[in-house]
């Protein structure tokens, strides 16, 4: 199975960059203090993309455990496991 997802990413990475490539058009857009830029569309739309991925995952990855009192990274259990003692008067 993990031959299959490595052939359909790899079958998703060259339809993309088909599709980056064959729309590389350079597009104007307006910077906040007003200068024109251009950039090109497959950067620009990657940009954006970004923009929204990137605080999503900060949301889920670190903000998200601290406020519901979990620790970033579980703690290291040591090499014993500690058993819990059997219940009395359960025996037939």
């Amino acid at each position: 199975m993990a031959i299959i997802r490595w052939v359909l990413l790899a079958m998703m990475a060259f339809a993309f960059m088909l599709l980056a490539v064959s729309n590389w058009t350079f597009v104007p857009f307006i910077l906040p203090d007003g200068a024109v830029a251009r950039a090109p569309l497959p950067l620009l739309l990657a940009g954006a993309f970004l923009a929204g991925m990137v605080p999503t995952w900060a949301w889920m990855a670190f903000v998200r455990p601290l406020l519901e009192g979990r620790q970033l990274r579980p703690r290291v259990r040591s090499e014993r496991a500690e058993v819990a003692p059997p219940l009395a008067g359960t025996g037939g």
